[in-house]
């Protein structure tokens, strides 16, 4: 009895023994999960870094550019001339407004409102 008592002390000690030089599995994976994490973070970082480039630079582009008031009447005024002087030279209406890219409405509407300079 004494003698399986030692037997088996000493085979635990073995096993105590062996267990200390194994390689340990659990902390491989702990280190490739951490890094896995950490290459994980980085990625979103610069990801999260473009991504507000890119917001600024929309937004940048966004800001709509304020017309001159002056220019755009000089240039609706320009469209009426052209097309009155269309309509004098004997264009019908809708071959002016196929010409103008306009709807025979709106080309009726300036005729109309600048009868008077042509008559």
């Amino acid at each position: 009895m004494t003698v399986m008592i030692i037997i088996l002390f000493i085979i635990s000690i073995a096993l105590i023994g062996i267990s200390f030089f194994q390689r340990d599995n659990v902390k491989e994976l702990e280190q490739e999960l951490d890094h896995l994490q950490m290459s994980s973070m980085q990625e979103i970082y610069k990801l999260k870094k473009k991504m507000r480039v890119l917001e600024e630079e929309l937004l940048q582009n966004d800001t709509p550019l304020k017309e001159d008031p002056k220019s755009a009447s000089e240039d609706n005024q320009l469209n009426t001339s052209r097309i009155l002087a269309k309509y004098r030279q004997g264009m019908s209406i809708e071959a002016i407004a196929l010409s103008e890219g306009t709807s025979v409405k709106e080309i009726r509407t300036i005729v109309e409102k600048n009868e008077r300079v042509l008559t």
